[in-house]
């Protein structure tokens, strides 16, 4: 039960910052976790005991594998050499140089500790500079590098902090023992590694020949791979880490001729394996912010105000190493790459990207309590404090220098690009765009629109509307935008008075009772109450509105239930005071708009268009009523299908006459590619 409570806990604190974050955008989600789980330990007295076995194989295992199953085979092959340079030597150099510096500075830590120290602090988390990357308009080469050499490092960075945390352990080292032991692990983790991704493949190619192509069933393989790869490699005492990582990329390269690797396979398993990534990244820096109030328990051998200067120091170490290692790189290739120039610029901003996270922090909170002997591992608060500092001061230099020091993307040219290469013409942003792809839509529909289909029609195109409506507030500017809805109020303050005049006349005519007239009358007050919303955009108040607009449907559900007439008279009343009233309303709107009083407004003839849109879609329900519509569902589906290939026709027209770049275009095809699976798979349910 404990553990049950203790995964629903933090659970509940990985979203509640993942909220926090789309408020905070400058904050790296990952620093607010770290802050909550803080605050939850100072506050509650939360604790939560760690075992090494375990942390290790539910924490890095996943991680591990995840980023090295999706990594793109061809910025791994481009960026190799870079790559395996940050990932494997500058590793040993940080590892060494920097376990080294740390030991000097820091008399009271033992040199496997130091060594510990500096080899944990060397792999990156691509992760935290993501979330950095947009803000400091970083170009892709680096952001590809980091990724790669995160995947690689990690492997790396962990097999030598393992050493070193056996070295302290044992309370021995021995050189040669540790490089033999070193090259046993790593040789026989990647043939471990390369078995099981070989075999893994061919119980997938059997599946496959048999016709057994259950996607949730590749995904729960997919999902058990990383676990079994990791304990079989540990099991013969090899690198479970190794293993995880050459198991994935050899999975990774078996997708590309797999022709039994579907595209619905792909984006389930691309999704399920995001899902998992967020609670296990999110977990490990709440748990992180949890463990930080022990690890400042330092005891007599160091004071506080010491501890913190020796983090400084060491994240300023680890940071210099990486900054030199990257001038030194940009100089050698000055041999083979002529074109290129070595930049301090560059060499500040790569040293800026290493950020500390996830692997790091997983790795030290798997750092044994005792050691073989049975005493106290040495210094382990310290080593604790020291990495969890780092982390967070990473994350912090990052935020505020980055944005400074990485300047724009046309100042970044990634190596061996030419810098004087034209750039796409770009007039569209984004949300623009996506305002063009789906008016493109609804004119398509809109010619599809027959008397036997168009209850339909109305309904998706009002759908259509309101989605362009939410992209125009984003691109707009204010001092366009407020006349146009100020313009759009009065046209729907027209509308109202409309159907308010519709509902008298019916009631006069004693065509509805007054019960039903009340009911409608109220309803036609909130609609003129909830008018502001179209100006202020007030959420908090829109989402108050809605609850208050379902109880008060609800009340009047119960109110005919309960009414002493029949129950289908008055819904019929209800359905023909629909009717009339939409039908006064868009009388009104059509007179309105060709007076000259509209043509001088600032009235958008988009907006009257959709009014009545909305309005012809409530005069097609209660025409109607409860009978239905012939073939509903497949006529929708048409017409949503019809949509989706107006979408895509208009994205490759504005490709191809660069309006917009291949990035947005992309963005925008995906969230077409995404609307169409989503509607396909509720039409399977």
């Amino acid at each position: 039960m404990v553990l049950l409570q203790t995964v629903v806990g933090l659970t509940f604190l990985v979203v509640l910052g993942n909220v926090l974050g789309n408020f905070l955008k400058k904050i790296p989600v990952s620093l607010i976790q770290i802050g909550l789980g803080l605050l939850v330990a100072v506050f509650f007295n939360v604790e939560i005991e760690l075992d090494t076995e375990w942390f290790l194989l539910l924490f890095i295992a996943p991680l591990l594998y995840s980023d090295a199953w999706r990594f793109p085979k061809k910025e791994l092959w481009e960026l190799r050499g870079p790559i395996f340079g940050n990932a494997i030597l500058l590793v040993f150099i940080t590892t060494i140089v920097g376990g080294f510096l740390i030991y000097w500075m820091i008399p009271q830590l033992p040199l496997p500790v130091a060594l510990a120290i500096a080899a944990i602090l060397s792999p990156t988390d691509p992760v935290a500079v993501s979330a950095i990357a947009s803000e400091a308009k970083l170009p892709p080469s680096i952001m590809h590098l980091v990724a790669g050499e995160s995947l690689i490092n990690d492997a790396s960075g962990l097999v030598g902090f393992k050493f070193a945390v056996a070295a302290a352990t044992a309370g021995t080292f021995s050189l040669w023992d540790a490089t033999g032991e070193f090259l046993y692990v790593s040789i026989v983790g990647t043939l471990v590694g390369a078995l099981m991704g070989f075999l893994i493949n061919a119980v997938g190619d059997w599946l496959s020949a048999h016709a057994i192509n259950d996607v949730s069933l590749r995904v729960v393989i997919q999902l058990f791979t990383p676990f079994l790869v990791y304990i079989i490699a540990e099991e013969i005492h090899s690198s479970g880490v190794i293993a995880v990582v050459v198991a994935a990329i050899i999975l990774n390269i078996h997708t590309k001729h797999d022709v039994d690797y579907t595209g619905e396979l792909h984006v389930i398993g691309i999704n399920t394996w995001n899902v998992f990534g967020y609670l296990l990244n999110g977990y490990i820096f709440v748990i992180l912010g949890i463990e930080f109030p022990l690890a400042t328990h330092l005891g007599k051998v160091i004071s506080l105000p010491m501890a913190i200067l020796y983090s400084v120091i060491t994240w300023f170490i680890i940071f210099g190493i990486r900054v030199i290692w990257t001038y030194v790189s940009q100089w050698v290739r000055l041999k083979n790459h002529k074109n290129e120039t070595a930049s301090w610029q560059v060499a500040i901003t790569s040293g800026l990207t290493g950020v500390r996270g996830a692997v790091t922090m997983a790795g030290v909170l798997s750092v044994p309590l005792v050691t073989d002997s049975g005493q106290p591992f040495p210094q382990r608060a310290l080593m604790l404090f020291i990495a969890a500092i780092t982390i967070i001061l990473s994350l912090v230099v990052a935020i505020v220098f980055l944005p400074i020091v990485g300047g724009t993307k046309k100042t970044q040219v990634p190596p061996g690009k030419n810098k004087a290469q034209a750039k796409v013409a770009q007039h569209m942003s984004e949300p623009r765009a996506r305002v063009y792809v789906l008016q493109s839509a609804v004119r398509e529909i809109e010619a599809r629109r027959r008397e036997s289909n168009q209850a339909v029609v109305y309904e998706i195109i009002r759908r259509y509307q309101i989605q362009i409506r939410q992209l125009q507030l984003q691109f707009m500017k204010t001092d366009k935008l407020s006349p146009i809805l100020n313009a759009e109020m009065s046209l729907r303050q027209i509308a109202l008075e409309a159907e308010r005049s519709a509902i008298q006349r019916l009631l006069v005519d004693e065509r509805i009772t007054p019960l039903v007239f009340a009911s409608e009358g109220r309803r036609i007050d909130r609609a003129e109450s909830e008018l502001d919303d179209l100006v202020t955009h007030d959420r908090g108040k829109r989402t108050w509105r809605q609850i208050r607009r379902f109880l008060m449907s609800f009340g009047r559900m119960v109110r005919v239930w309960l009414s002493d007439d029949s129950s289908d008279t008055l819904m019929s009343e209800y359905e023909l005071a629909h009717h009339e009233s939409a039908k006064e309303a868009i009388a009104a709107i059509s007179k309105y708009i060709s007076t000259e009083e509209a043509q001088n407004s600032h009235l958008d003839q988009t907006a009257a268009y959709n009014l009545i849109i909305m309005y012809r879609s409530r005069l097609e329900r209660a025409r109607h009523g409860r009978k239905g519509v012939q073939n509903i569902e497949d006529l929708k589906i048409e017409l949503e299908l019809v949509g989706l290939n107006a979408q895509r026709e208009a994205v490759q027209h504005l490709t191809e006459a660069h309006f917009i770049s291949n990035a947005t275009s992309m963005n925008i095809r995906q969230n077409i590619n995404f609307t169409e699976a989503g509607m396909l798979t509720n039409l399977e349910e």
